[in-house]
């Protein structure tokens, strides 16, 4: 990165979320960080979520409906930004999100690809979705990052951007297992600085069986990663073997 502010991409797919997308627009836009762009990309929307981004001076990308991981790599494509931010169209950043997390990735070591906080539940749900600094073991074994860290272009690029084999809700775990694979690492900022939104059709935490069947895929895509850890844990590797959950 250079030494001067570096120009910050804040990407919002959307897909018919035109009731929520002005108010992630406008936290995007309020940053303390004021080197920031704010990229939309529809996702092939049907209701007025273009017509809502029409409204600010943002780009507008449109694409046919092709699913949450293609519409933020189109908008990282489109970029011009050292660093992303993946923001959902329903969730919201606090003020010095872009700051805080900043701040933290210049002062951690070569490795650190992405910065990432904790989530603070609003809507139908409220509470602080509790993370907790990087190591292995926490990259591994659960989804400590959320999909909207701060993440270094160079370090996303050479990952490859998010799969688009990967279920929605798996995508993001994928991409910082893969990251993890190529010897990036995240840095932890302890405090709530996303909002995420919780309403019926919000992608909630996931239930003890997709947990099972993303942790299934994720053994058999990096067994270099997890192989070695499973072998300790014969019982837990016959599990896996015996019945493969549903993916």
């Amino acid at each position: 990165m250079s030494q001067r502010a570096p120009l910050v991409s804040i990407i919002i797919p959307c897909f018919n979320y035109a009731r929520y997308l002005g108010a992630a627009i406008e936290t995007a836009r309020a940053q303390t960080h004021r080197n920031v762009e704010v990229i939309v990309v529809d996702d092939g929307s049907s209701d007025d979520s273009r017509q809502v981004a029409q409204k600010y001076p943002v780009k507008l990308l449109v694409q046919e409906n092709a699913g949450v991981a293609r519409a933020r790599n189109h908008g990282a494509a489109e970029a011009r930004g050292e660093l992303f931010v993946f923001l959902d169209a329903d969730d919201e950043l606090e003020p010095v999100y872009v700051e805080r997390c900043l701040c933290a990735l210049e002062g951690a070591g070569a490795r650190a690809a992405y910065a990432y906080t904790q989530m603070r539940y609003f809507g139908d749900r409220d509470g602080v979705h509790e993370s907790g600094p990087f190591s292995r073991k926490r990259i591994l074994r659960g989804n400590l990052v959320n999909a909207s860290a701060l993440v270094k272009r160079s370090a996303f690029e050479h990952a490859g951007g998010f799969s688009k084999a990967w279920r929605v809700g798996w995508e993001d775990c994928e991409l910082w297992v893969r990251m993890y694979s190529l010897g990036y690492e995240g840095v932890f900022v302890p405090e709530p600085l996303i909002r995420y939104r919780q309403h019926g059709k919000s992608r909630n935490a996931l239930s003890r069986s997709e947990l099972r069947a993303l942790d299934w895929r994720l053994w058999w895509s990096y067994p270099k990663l997890y192989w070695p850890r499973l072998l300790r844990h014969p019982f837990k590797l016959a599990q896996s073997l015996v019945r493969p959950p549903d993916r």
